[in-house]
């Protein structure tokens, strides 16, 4: 009886690790470009689709002086350098996506409804780089601009 409890066992494992194994080779075969949807980690492409390309002229940026606690709104052209006044700090805006998304290494914007926005900006102090990244005007804190006097945050882009 243990036997054939051993054997009904051992035979089931091994359906049971065939099928999923097989699953998964299936499954590529079939459809070779469900793994190329997404794109792997990697260094991140920037992709600006052509519903995007040449829509928005400029973003609004919050910039605050933490010292004083006052909060200054600034309109920054995308492509062009922002100096922040009484600051060694100046603001470049590279890229504007107004639905963003990451896929996989692939950013881009998913329609031209700002649903998701999302401004590319270099920060700079004293002409030396000091954050390169992506300011979320839905979600602020996510991958914030972290400097100890200045805080940075995007409310929004503007059409062009």
């Amino acid at each position: 009886m243990k036997k054939i409890i051993f054997l009904s066992m051992a035979l089931l494992s091994a359906v049971i690790f065939t099928a999923c194994g097989g699953e998964k080779n299936t499954q590529s075969q079939q459809n070779p470009q469900a793994t190329q949807a997404i794109p792997p980690m990697g260094k991140p492409v920037v992709e600006v689709p052509e519903a995007v390309k040449g829509k928005w002229k400029a973003v609004v940026l919050s910039v605050e002086n933490k010292d004083t606690k006052q909060t200054k709104d600034v309109t920054v052209d995308i492509g062009k350098k922002f100096n922040i006044p009484d600051s060694d700090l100046s603001i470049l805006v590279t890229d504007f996506f107004p639905a963003f998304v990451m896929q996989g290494s692939r950013i881009t914007s998913l329609s031209n409804e700002p649903n998701n926005p999302a401004a590319q900006v270099q920060v700079s102090e004293g002409g030396s780089v000091v954050f390169h990244g992506w300011l979320f005007a839905r979600f602020p804190t996510t991958h914030a601009f972290m400097h100890p006097k200045y805080a940075i945050t995007l409310k929004e882009g503007i059409p062009g």
